[in-house]
């Protein structure tokens, strides 16, 4: 026994816009039975007699997990306690051919009759395609009419054309479907689709070679030219290594004025409030604790800003897309997945969203060495670090070109994570080399000019997570530390102010210094001091590396806390810190190789207690998490120690 005629196709191919136009106020809606899913029944009103027709939910494949996709499955079957179809209009867009005629495959094997419409015919024609209806009508086996259910253009000839419908012939699995589509809605995907569905592919592909041609336009044929200079296997590379160079350069010139107004804007408040509030310990607070903990958030928002505006820009414009082209053949090689494109790139935004992406990776081990080496990708929150190291220590002279040093370094520093990163997967690679690869599809978006709105809303957006998230931490730590640093255990900070008063002569110490020696919070740096000696970093890099363990931008926030100096005549941070001299050598105690070997560390140690958690928590245990905090810790530690060496 059969039923009505059933309208199926992909979402968005013109289909409920054909129902509607077929039907008119004929029509219903009602639940299909145990689901909350709509189905629209009408009757069609032809020149001859009266049709019933059912318009089904848009899907992309019978093989199907959500609850639309699996009604249109139990419809064709008949298992919806409902006749099966008489009769099958398949709207096909022509615009989508690849696409849709992979729906069209798996129903064409359930032999019930069919009528193809193709649709979308202008859009094609955008695209630069032509389609022969009649040579596809041969290749799949059953009539193919053109209309536009938008104009009403051969509509009338639908009803002629139905009396012809008949059994497709184009049938790549003929025996086993039905079983297979039952199990699939009894206990899920079978085994083997992935494979048939690349044999589906082939055949389609053959057939699309066939029955259309190309007849590209003037936009598609500079999109050919784009593509194949950006995403050429030599020249693709080189210019994404431009493209950064460019952006890091921009982060430091640009930010270059706006960053000098904020510091002293800082500057001039800590002057005001420290000759003009009271001399007490709530005053202290304020102006040694919370100012320079404020300075530590929004001083770093300029580059950010920047930062992310270019970003915005790339990703708008279609190319940030074909950076993920280009990479999936490097990904290859290392053993990931092609998936892994996409939060890797993420990851220079920040670790965590990144990590949740992985989602999509279906193979484990590809899931697993994805989300192990998302952190050595330089995030965001590294960015006020590294610009505050190399604007301390990295002259801002020319280096290559148009790109001055400072800009270089910053780009080497974003490389190194790379570099580890793929070694590391590499390892990978070998451990998980009897589980395969799964496959990945990328489809490369058309160019567009930027929208600005767009590219501003999403720099707003990531200056003011900083400042809401990250902010909240770094001033609520740079009190904590201004505590610390403010207080001794005993009568230690006495003893210190004690012994600078004696000791006269030695200009070189003052009681700032002395009383933070003698602090809490000294104590911790000298705790560590043994072990981050052979590096370049002082016990009071110690402290910062501490606290930063909650955000690496704390970073930033506990040097300016730690360098506080005098209320009465401020200075910024780094020009503090310029001045601080080696009491042994003289030598600067903050030079390049401090500079160099900091970035080192914090390019490669898992400084983020956020990602240790949410790595826990997609992994399910603690193991993955502890062997990622020491290896990456050990990591830090052996190429600060070359780095530093080398250029001392």
């Amino acid at each position: 026994m059969t039923g009505e005629i059933a309208l199926i196709g992909n979402p968005n191919c013109g289909k409920s816009t054909l129902f509607n136009r077929l039907t008119g106020l004929r029509q219903s809606v009602s639940n299909l039975p145990g689901t909350t899913v709509e189905k629209k029944i009408g009757t069609w009103q032809g020149q001859n007699q009266q049709y019933g027709i059912v318009d089904l939910p848009g899907i992309y494949s019978l093989y199907a997990e959500s609850e639309d996709e699996q009604v249109v499955t139990k419809s064709l079957l008949g298992e919806d306690g409902k006749p099966v179809p008489g009769k099958i209009l398949f709207v096909l867009d022509a615009s989508n051919l690849r696409r849709n005629l992979l729906l069209f495959s798996q129903v064409a094997e359930l032999q019930i009759p069919m009528l193809v419409l193709l649709t979308m015919g202008d859009s094609a024609t955008k695209k630069g395609i032509a389609i022969d209806s009649e040579a596809l009508s041969q290749k799949l086996g059953v009539p193919v009419l053109n209309i536009n259910p938008r104009t009403g253009f051969g509509l009338t000839e639908i009803e002629p054309a139905l009396n012809t419908a008949r059994n497709a012939h184009f049938v790549i699995f003929p025996v086993d479907c039905r079983t297979k589509l039952l199990q699939h809605l009894q206990t899920g995907k079978p085994k083997g689709i992935a494979a048939e569905t690349l044999s589906r592919y082939t055949a389609i592909a053959a057939i699309i070679d066939v029955c259309t041609r190309k007849i590209p336009s003037k936009k598609q044929l500079l999109r050919g030219k784009l593509d194949s200079l950006f995403t050429h296997k030599y020249a693709g590379y080189l210019i994404f290594l431009l493209v950064m160079l460019t952006i890091f350069q921009g982060v430091f010139t640009l930010a270059e004025y706006p960053m000098g107004w904020i510091e002293n804007g800082f500057a001039w408040l800590t002057e005001f409030t420290g000759n003009n509030l009271p001399k007490n310990g709530f005053s202290q607070m304020i102006t040694e604790g919370l100012i320079p903990g404020l300075a530590g958030v929004v001083g770093f928002v300029p580059q950010i800003a920047i930062l992310f505006f270019f970003i915005g820009l790339l990703e708008d414009s279609g190319y940030m897309v074909r950076t993920s082209f280009i990479t999936d053949r490097v990904m290859r090689r290392i053993g990931l997945n092609g998936r892994s494109v996409i939060p890797l790139i993420s990851g220079f935004a920040c670790a965590i969203p990144s990590i949740m992406a992985t989602r999509s990776i279906k193979h484990k081990g590809e899931r697993l060495a994805t989300m192990f080496v998302i952190p050595l990708m330089s995030c965001s929150a590294r960015l006020p670090v590294y610009t505050l190291l190399v604007s301390l220590a990295i002259p801002a002279s020319s280096g290559f070109g148009p790109f001055n040093t400072r800009s270089l370094v910053m780009t080497a520093a974003y490389f190194a994570g790379i570099l580890a990163a793929v070694l590391l997967a590499m390892f990978f690679k070998r451990s998980n080399q009897k589980n395969g690869q799964s496959e990945f599809v990328l489809e490369l978006p058309a160019y567009q000019w930027p929208r600005l709105t767009n590219v501003l809303m999403q720099m707003g957006h990531k200056c003011m997570s900083f400042i809401g998230s990250a902010g909240k931490i770094i001033v609520v730590i740079s009190l904590i530390l201004w505590w610390l640093s403010s207080h001794g255990p005993g009568n230690r900070m006495q003893e210190a102010r004690n012994i600078v008063s004696i000791e006269k002569s030695a200009t070189s110490i003052s009681v700032k210094d002395k009383e933070l020696e003698a602090s809490y919070a000294g104590h911790m740096g000298k705790f560590i001091e043994p072990a981050i000696k052979p590096l370049g970093f002082d016990w009071k890099t110690g402290i910062a590396i501490i606290t930063s363990f909650a955000a690496r931008e704390v970073f930033a926030g506990t040097m300016a806390t730690l360098f506080r100096g005098d209320p009465d005549n401020p200075e910024s941070i780094r020009e503090i810190m310029k001045e601080k001299k080696n009491p042994e050598t003289g030598a600067p105690l903050y030079g390049v190789g401090y500079a160099l070997s900091l970035m080192v560390f914090y390019a490669f140690a898992l400084q983020c207690m956020s990602t240790l958690a949410i790595m826990k928590r997609e992994t399910g245990s603690w193991k993955w998490p502890t062997i990622q905090f020491f290896l990456f810790l050990a990591m830090a530690w052996v190429g600060s120690f070359v780095v530093y060496n080398l250029v001392q």
